[in-house]
């Protein structure tokens, strides 16, 4: 077999190495940074591995609190607008996957790929170490209304083995002894025993070791991709900063930057980039076992290792990825009013900010594209971590499947 080009060394990417190297090929990762998973969306998520909680971003209640967002109403969620035709085709399609029916299917769909995910991360945490845990996840609901629809959702879930129970204040307190220290009332909660946790950017670090060691992956760092070279509608080669690369195969799996660099080859992809937050400190002794996820704040808290790792905040609109004070603020400070004595605030905090690619079903694009030997595996928004293992199986069998009939 030829070689194959993974454009990307986030988890998406890594996982795209390891399921084609795991088929025969031979594969070479490129990436901007000096290391895998140094930049974008892998270096700093929110940890947790929901595998139960693959919940569409376009809903209908979302769709209903547009304007609050536009006018910046919630400090959780913010729009900009922006006259780009194609943020505005995006979110044409966005809302168009807002309704009920839509919202329901495509969660469905994302929760078959992510209980495949399942197996595939349980089997690579046997051979390499990512600060694993399988403590569960607890997700608060502050109304009874949000927890009544949340138990409609679960009961869909359930079907699938989701295994996950509604809980009352004193049952959530039973469970997690940490929600003591909860800053904010909360009228119940549901408990996810099977969904996981760990650390992505240390799973992509070690994953190269194993990469580099039993399949013989080249890696290519400080490798700024450019624009992809065709001729004929055919691949020919990747074009970086400093050289052009010969290839007649490649993947592109660039989180954020896989629409301009998809575009550069004429092939025009529906990702609109998302922007969050994240904070990661010290925890300390009353900072929660499970990982807990503030539904009314939209926040996550996990523990990774010692350290505590807090993510939230979306911001859609006029792309640029610079991380913004005021918002890190607000992240912060709702941080320490939901579990003030679960982390050094005031000490060791380390921030971080980046862009989570979504496309308007919340469903990653995975297959072959219109230049032949250019393949994607991209668009999966908050969920690359944990789709990573499902999308890169799909990948490798599409692109077996290519060669054979070339």
């Amino acid at each position: 077999m030829g070689r194959i080009l993974v454009l990307g060394a986030g988890v998406v990417g890594m996982t795209s190495a390891y399921g084609l190297a795991k088929k025969g090929h031979k594969v070479c990762v490129i990436d901007a940074a000096p290391g895998p998973a140094e930049a974008g969306a892998s270096f700093g998520n929110g940890a947790q591995l929901s595998y139960f909680y693959t919940d569409a971003m376009a809903s209908p209640s979302l769709a209903a609190n547009i304007p609050k967002y536009i006018l910046g109403l919630d400090p959780a969620f913010r729009v900009r607008m922006t006259i780009s035709p194609a943020f505005m085709a995006w979110g044409l399609r966005f809302l168009a996957n807002a309704t009920q029916k839509a919202f329901e299917r495509n969660t469905s769909d994302i929760l078959k790929l992510a209980l495949q995910s399942r197996l595939g991360i349980a089997e690579l945490s046997e051979k390499i170490k990512f600060d694993y845990s399988q403590t569960g996840k607890i997700t608060l609901f502050s109304s009874r209304e949000s927890l009544m629809k949340a138990q409609r959702l679960s009961e869909l879930k359930n079907r699938y083995g989701a295994g996950q129970v509604v809980l009352t204040r004193d049952q959530a307190l039973e469970k997690e002894p940490a929600l003591a220290h909860y800053g904010h009332s909360f009228e119940g909660a549901i408990w996810s025993p099977h969904d996981e946790a760990g650390d992505s950017s240390l799973f992509c670090k070690n994953l190269r070791v194993l990469l580099e060691r039993d399949y013989g992956v080249r890696f290519l760092f400080n490798t700024k991709v450019r624009r992809i070279q065709t001729r004929a509608n055919e691949l020919v080669a990747i074009a970086a900063e400093s050289e052009e690369i010969q290839c007649t195969r490649a993947v592109i799996s660039l989180g954020a930057w896989t629409a301009p660099i998809a575009r550069t080859a004429g092939i025009s992809l529906p990702i609109w980039p998302v922007q969050g937050y994240s904070l990661t400190t010290p925890a300390l002794a009353s900072a929660p076992v499970a990982s807990i996820t503030d539904t009314a704040r939209k926040m996550v808290f996990c523990r990774v290792g010692d350290r505590l790792r807090i993510a939230g905040l979306a911001d859609i609109g006029p792309i640029d990825g610079k991380f913004r004070e005021d918002r890190f603020r607000t992240l912060l400070t709702t941080a320490r009013g939901i579990f003030p004595k679960a982390g050094d605030y005031d000490g060791e905090v380390h921030p971080w900010t980046g862009l989570r690619p979504v496309t308007p079903d919340s469903k990653p694009i995975v297959g072959c594209t219109k230049v032949k030997g250019l393949y994607l595996n991209c668009g999966h928004g908050s969920l690359g971590w944990t789709l990573s293992i499902a999308t890169a199986s799909k990948l490798a069998e599409l692109v077996g499947a290519s060669a054979a009939q070339s």
